[in-house]
């Protein structure tokens, strides 16, 4: 996450990635994201049917309205581009604090774990 060794990655993260190693990675994202439908009571909406969906848009979750205006399909490039440049960038306004992932692979094994774990 921030401050991670190495320069900003620039590459497109690799096809695949590990979903096992993507389930440690997401621990850090599991303090303010369910995976669940009913998204339970955190500081950021459910993650569940994230794929596909437009950013801003989980029904009574209270978004900012940058997120909500900012036109963003959540895809495997718009999730790994967030965490790239990081939701001060991507997203800027919105409430997400300031998370990034350098480097390539590891973008790669959260969105495959993500994949897994937030539809049917």
């Amino acid at each position: 996450f921030v401050g991670a060794a190495g320069p900003p990655a620039t590459a497109d993260p690799p096809a695949a990635g590990d979903p096992t190693a993507g389930q440690t990675l997401f621990r850090a994202c599991a303090v303010c994201h369910t995976l669940t439908p009913d998204g339970g009571r955190r500081a950021g909406p459910t993650l569940w049917g994230l794929f596909g969906r437009k950013a801003g848009s989980v029904e009574g979750y209270r978004y900012s309205a940058s997120l909500k205006n900012s036109g963003i399909v959540w895809t495997e490039d718009t999730v790994s581009r967030l965490f790239e440049v990081g939701p001060d960038t991507l997203t800027p306004g919105s409430k997400m604090p300031l998370q990034r992932i350098d480097d390539a692979r590891q973008r790669a094994d959260l969105i495959a774990y993500l994949r897994q774990a937030t539809g049917p």
